[in-house]
């Protein structure tokens, strides 16, 4: 059981990894048009602004997931860190849980925020508003399901000091 859950975790990972390098590609190359749109008789599309906030949700959607599995989210341990490692560790265990129980809690409302956007269209590209609005769902789920994974003891433990 905890072997498919693994491959479930990576394939799941392996989607997001691809999904936040899109999105930072997607990005790069709508701040480049808006930067070269700014010489004189350099065109630039009217919606790359538009996009370039599109691509940054995405961003965000695919990376806050990964960063949770890998312990890279913020970590307030300036009390935590005078505590011997069970203890850490066992607050660490509970902090998941909060998360997991308050992604979870978020979701029906992200969902319904969703179906409750089909109909409306980007102002500057006429695409549908739903491809963007997803990004509110993808984060809880993403938030939940990798939480989930850290609580079985996959992905790594959080990160206690910084790092230069």
């Amino acid at each position: 059981m905890k072997s498919l859950f693994g491959k479930i975790i990576e394939g799941a990972a392996i989607l997001c990894r691809v999904g936040t390098v899109i999105a930072f590609g997607v990005l790069i190359v709508m701040v480049t048009l808006q930067v070269l749109g700014r010489i004189p008789g350099f065109p630039a599309p009217i919606w790359t602004e538009e996009v370039s906030r599109f691509a940054l949700l995405y961003l965000v959607a695919f990376s806050c997931g990964l960063a949770a599995l890998g312990g890279e989210l913020v970590n307030v341990d300036l009390l935590t860190s005078t505590l011997p490692a069970k203890a850490q560790a066992a607050i660490e265990k509970l902090a998941d849980l909060a998360t997991i129980i308050f992604s979870l809690a978020i979701i029906p409302g992200a969902y319904a925020y969703v179906m409750n956007s089909f109909g409306e269209r980007a102002r500057s590209f006429d695409a549908p508003m739903v491809i963007v609005y997803i990004t509110i769902l993808i984060i809880p789920v993403s938030l939940a399901f990798f939480y989930l994974a850290r609580l079985f003891g996959f992905g790594r433990p959080m990160q206690h000091q910084e790092t230069l």
